[in-house]
């Protein structure tokens, strides 16, 4: 075994991701008749601004993509996703993470220099 070859194995990360790569998603999408560049367009998004969802969460760009693949985007990420299908928290969407139980309805009550809040 060369040094080289040492040198990739100990780089390999241990963790076991069974996403889709990057690639693999875009081809998918080709075989499908569009592109990433289209979805994006049709769903009023800039040239490529679905892109970004091949590699970090974005629930609302995964649902876009998978549908345009046919499949539910808990099979192209399952990393991102809990094994009922809801999105894993800590993403910074409304209703998940840290915003979970917090009351978005009531009116912000701020302190004004000389004022009591009401």
């Amino acid at each position: 075994m060369s040094i080289l070859m040492r040198t990739f194995d100990t780089l390999k990360n241990p963790a076991v991701n069974d996403d889709w790569h990057p690639a693999d998603v875009v081809a998918a999408l080709w075989k499908s008749g569009t592109s990433i560049r289209r979805l994006s367009r049709t769903n009023n998004y800039a040239g490529d601004g679905l892109k970004m969802a091949l590699r970090r969460p974005w629930p609302k760009a995964e649902a876009i993509i998978a549908g345009a693949i046919g499949l539910a985007p808990q099979q192209i990420w399952p990393s991102r996703y809990h094994p009922d299908g809801r999105p894993k928290s800590g993403r910074g969407e409304r209703g998940l993470g840290r915003y979970k139980g917090k009351d978005t309805s009531a009116p912000l009550q701020r302190n004004v220099k000389g004022r009591e809040a009401a």
